[in-house]
């Protein structure tokens, strides 16, 4: 038996399959129940050529819409439209003076901030340097005075030395009265920042 002859009796033996199942003598099964509906029965109904354009929700909502944007029947020169208007500029007025007065609270609390983080600064390295630069100072000059006491160096070599050193102290007491300066300087910036209303 040849390839062709097989596949012409699988398809012959599928076509009656198909054809016994659509069999129009069979009208008891499902199928064939089902055919008869959809061909045999089957009857166009008119058709219509109106659209309804005007279904109710569509016609709430368009009444809606057009009540929403319908001005008002009022004269615009009544004492009761000259009194909101006043209203409404004065809450406009209020709100934007709320804003300024919260924008500006919010810059003087940080500048405050930033003035008492540098106030801090210059209290700490003033601290360091008056008590480094006393300690600095005694030690060179006690250091110096043994030396010359001792006889170990003459007064003419610890002269200079002990001259150095009191510059020093007096550069660095300077540095320390520049920085309480601009403590005190910091410290009326924050009270005239504390008064502000």
């Amino acid at each position: 038996m040849s390839t062709n002859r097989a596949g012409a009796t699988i398809e012959t033996a599928i076509a009656r399959h198909v054809a016994s199942i659509f069999d129009h003598d069979r009208q008891g099964t499902t199928v064939g129940q089902i055919r008869q509906r959809i061909t045999d029965n089957f009857e166009p109904a008119e058709l219509q050529t109106g659209q309804d354009n005007q279904p109710p929700a569509l016609v709430a909502l368009h009444r809606r819409i057009i009540a929403a944007f319908t001005p008002v029947g009022k004269a615009y020169n009544t004492p009761d439209r000259v009194s909101e208007l006043a209203e409404l500029r004065e809450s406009l007025e209020r709100q934007r003076s709320s804003q300024q007065v919260n924008g500006q609270k919010y810059l003087l609390d940080y500048a405050k901030s930033q003035l008492l983080i540098e106030r801090q600064q210059l209290f700490l390295k003033n601290e360091f340097t008056e008590g480094f630069g006393r300690i600095e100072a005694w030690v060179l000059s006690i250091a110096f005075l043994t030396l010359v006491l001792l006889n170990v160096v003459s007064i003419f070599w610890a002269l200079p030395l002990l001259t150095l050193s009191i510059g020093r102290a007096w550069y660095l007491d300077r540095q320390c009265k520049r920085r309480l300066g601009k403590i005190v300087e910091i410290d009326t910036l924050i009270e005239r920042i504390k008064h502000v209303p």
